[in-house]
């Protein structure tokens, strides 16, 4: 039957003049189909190999007890350069091994991130006291390269599974205040003096919380106090930044089990060459009644500082731009039209000869002839690969 179909089809489309059409076009079907099937093979081959990997952040994560929390070093950013700088090109400790760089995605790269592992040591449920990082002796360079990033407000981003860290200050009261966005500055100018300090102390404070039915905690919260300490060791102690005796040394600073606390600071760490900077944190562990799938609600209200009109405002303005847009771009196409449509009209006056010499299209007409014409080879998946590299990016 298929046979008798295919032969009534070619004798009723030879009388009617088109069988050489015919056999083109079912060449071309024939090719298009066996390009297809080849096409299917190779993505399914591509399939197999592939791997997925856990984001942080996007599904909760239970941390046991003394499991290491890993915390990352996003770029350094400042409102007044919207330029991001690399943490590690500023003289900040670096992890063992050097800074290797954490999976992230394109968006990451061109929004300008660059997320990168710490030398910071974070165990669930552990305290740390005054611990020593590292110690960085300046030169002329790197001190003049650190005062002028703290000078334009560059501000340090850190993430603890994917929580942001907020920035813990004092106002002009004295009294406590974090900040949820825009991390927390690297250091501070003096109004007297105009010198540079640089926050070479940091008290990382972290919340958890312990979910029903599940062993281990979640981490729900995570902000970073900075202190600027100009540390010296008991006794007279000179480190050269190598040894493992000055990691154990006891700080004039810091009081055995006891958290880092602003009253202390007899000395700020000034940036100027040849100052041995000693890099301390602490953390401290704190419980919460917050549920991880609510931590993020604090970002959005900036613990309820910022009030809700705020948002209604950044609402308005917003549907105010695409309103003033779109009446400009409708505007510049009646414009447009109406010229045309008064050319098309005025032809109807003319000659034939004149006809012929104004019909010819001229300018932004003629792109419909790029635009809608469809690629030789392959269309279809020219297409299909175009709109998933779109969807990737």
């Amino acid at each position: 039957a298929h046979c008798l179909l295919g032969r009534c089809f070619g004798q009723r489309t030879a009388e009617d003049g088109g069988g050489s059409t015919n056999d083109t076009s079912t060449r071309k079907m024939a090719n298009l189909r066996r390009r297809l099937a080849q096409a299917s093979v190779l993505a399914v081959s591509l399939l197999q190999g592939a791997r997925a990997f856990y984001i942080p952040g996007v599904r909760p994560h239970e941390f046991a007890q003394g499991e290491e929390v890993p915390m990352k070093v996003n770029s350094l950013t400042s409102i007044h350069t919207q330029l991001p700088k690399d943490y590690y090109r500023l003289p900040f400790c670096q992890p063992t091994g050097g800074p290797k760089m954490a999976s992230e995605n394109l968006g990451e790269f061109l929004t300008g991130n660059k997320i990168q592992n710490s030398a910071y040591s974070i165990n669930m449920l552990r305290e740390v006291y005054c611990q020593v990082l590292c110690q960085v002796t300046l030169s002329k360079v790197e001190a003049l390269f650190l005062a002028k990033h703290i000078k334009y407000g560059y501000h340090n981003n850190w993430i603890v599974d994917n929580l942001p860290g907020a920035s813990v200050g004092l106002t002009g009261t004295g009294q406590h205040q974090t900040h949820y966005a825009g991390g927390f500055p690297i250091g501070f100018i003096a109004q007297d003096t105009k010198e540079a300090y640089v926050y070479n102390h940091v008290n990382i404070v972290l919340e958890y919380h312990n979910p029903e039915g599940k062993e281990g905690s979640r981490v729900v919260g995570f902000a970073v106090e900075p202190m600027s300490i100009g540390h010296q060791f008991s006794g007279g102690y000179q480190w050269d930044g190598v040894s493992s005796e000055g990691f154990t040394k006891p700080l004039e600073a810091c009081v055995t089990n006891q958290h880092m606390v602003r009253d202390s600071i007899s000395q700020f760490q000034r940036v100027a060459q040849g100052e041995n900077v000693v890099y301390t944190y602490d953390v401290t562990w704190r419980y919460s009644e917050t549920a991880w799938a609510s931590r993020w609600d604090v970002y959005l209200s900036e613990d309820h500082m910022v009030p809700a009109q705020v948002h209604w405002y950044s609402i308005t303005n917003s549907i105010l731009v695409v309103l003033f847009l779109s009446l400009l771009v409708v505007s510049i196409l009646v414009r447009n039209l109406r010229r045309d449509i008064a050319g098309y009209n005025a032809m109807s006056a003319l000659t034939d000869e004149e006809k012929e010499e104004e019909a010819e299209e001229s300018g932004w007409k003629l792109v419909h002839a790029d635009v809608f014409r469809p690629p030789h080879t392959l269309p279809m998946a020219f297409c299909v690969l175009v709109g998933s590299g779109a969807q990737i990016g």
